[in-house]
């Protein structure tokens, strides 16, 4: 039989370990109020625009596409096949805007190995943090060269 508990903010009975919806809606609530807060007074507004463009959108799926949609931070640190999400800029748009759009800044992340990237940046290890994946993206460059059959090969 599970052992219930009472909500602290409405007195619903739940289930021991776990939350109720009334907490959660507050949570949600507040990460829009945080969302919004960073978005009027802290993001860069030319770089946000940019993530709008179709150049920007037309170059993120193209270069998904040419990695066949795998993470290559996952792929050569971790040896694991994980399906990227997103396309990450090596160095970073604040830095060189130049670079936006410049395929050989670009590398394929999934939404976890992305956020392991920007907190090993933010660390003061960004220097390493570049120098590893480019690394990453010349290893692939050379798996491309090695194609048999038209299809990189992977092992």
């Amino acid at each position: 039989m599970p052992i219930y508990k009472r909500c602290s903010k409405c007195g619903k009975r739940i289930p021991s370990g776990t939350t109720c919806e009334c907490i959660k809606q507050i949570r949600r609530q507040q990460k829009k109020e945080r969302d919004k807060d960073y978005d009027q007074h802290r993001r860069n507004k030319t770089n946000a625009a940019f993530y709008k463009t179709k150049a920007w959108v037309l170059t993120k799926e193209d270069v998904l596409a040419h990695y066949m949609y795998i993470d290559l931070y996952a792929y050569y640190h971790d040896g694991k096949f994980v399906p990227a999400t997103m396309v990450h800029h090596i160095i970073p748009v604040s830095k060189d805007y130049t670079k936006r759009l410049d395929r050989d800044n670009l590398i394929p992340l999934s939404d976890k190995r992305h956020g392991i990237v920007h907190k090993q940046m933010k660390e003061g290890r960004e220097e390493e943090i570049i120098q590893l994946l480019l690394e990453y993206k010349e290893k692939w460059k050379k798996k491309e060269n090695s194609e048999v059959g038209g299809v990189v090969k992977l092992f």
